[in-house]
């Protein structure tokens, strides 16, 4: 199926990073996004199934953009601390 998007030099230019950053070009960045988002799945390429760890990373990235940070837990942050209020 073909489908025309009119997006604006604004949307375009962000998405190309997007897909740049997932070593795609943009239209193969657009199927998986609506592949994705439609809950069906790509038959594997010749690239083999799943993601990289690259990519896997950066569709976290992806994910969590425009989400409020999270604190970072202390460098001595030990399994202990989970249970100190327990015998």
């Amino acid at each position: 199926m073909t489908v025309t998007l009119n997006l604006s030099a604004e949307a375009e230019r962000h998405l190309r990073e997007k897909a740049a950053r997932h070593g795609q070009s943009l239209e193969s960045y657009l199927e998986q996004l609506v592949e994705n988002s439609s809950g069906v799945r790509a038959a594997p390429t010749a690239q083999g199934p799943g993601l990289s760890p690259v990519e896997f990373d950066q569709l976290l990235e992806d994910l969590a953009e425009g989400l409020p940070g999270l604190p970072t837990l202390p460098a001595d942050f030990a399994r202990v601390d989970l249970y100190a209020d327990h015998d």
